[in-house]
């Protein structure tokens, strides 16, 4: 099936969204709001048209996007940038698709972060701060209110998740775009 021009217009958009938080996240170690917010406001714009997902659609995707990753966000395994890179992917994919691009980036920063602490020499850190934090949890749950609170530690060298992001999406949308 050939892709249609407004399918090749939001895949570009968000492929430029996606790849300049991709570029400013490995440098900078910061996504711009500007940029994301010219991600948001075109998946907004693209999602009213005739040929769109829908603005229930859109905005519904945006908040599976921005309470999956603001769940990893309070516990400190994310910054506020990926998480409203998130939701800006969310308004582009819209709901359902949303959930298993989730799950998808997941998988991707999982990855990602096993070659990053690999190249980086720090496995044996990473293993410990999941260690502690799966123990933490454990606890938590077993015993209610532990001394500490439920947040994994956190390294000094940061991944930058925007790929991860990118990746995820970048599998979905392989996958799915267009939907026959």
């Amino acid at each position: 099936m050939a892709i249609s021009l407004f399918d090749a217009f939001s895949m570009t958009a968000l492929a430029v969204m996606l790849g300049a938080a991709i570029w400013h996240d490995a440098w900078a170690r910061r996504i711009p709001n500007a940029l994301v917010l010219w991600g948001a406001t075109t998946a907004l714009g693209l999602s009213l048209s005739p040929h769109g997902l829908g603005l229930g659609s859109a905005l519904a995707g945006g908040m599976v996007g921005f309470l999956g990753f603001g769940v990893l966000y309070l516990l400190r395994m994310v910054g506020a940038g990926d998480v409203k890179l998130a939701a800006a992917t969310g308004l582009f994919v819209g709901h359902p698709d949303m959930l298993w691009v989730n799950l998808l980036i997941l998988a991707a920063g999982g990855l990602l972060s096993l070659v990053w602490a690999l190249s980086t020499g720090q496995l044996g850190a990473v293993l410990r701060n999941l260690q502690s934090g799966l123990l933490m949890w454990f606890l938590k749950r077993q015993h209610g209110a532990v001394g500490h609170p439920a947040a994994f530690p956190v390294s000094r060298t940061r991944m930058p998740y925007a790929v991860a992001i990118g990746m995820g999406t970048a599998m979905h949308v392989f996958n799915t775009w267009p939907a026959p």
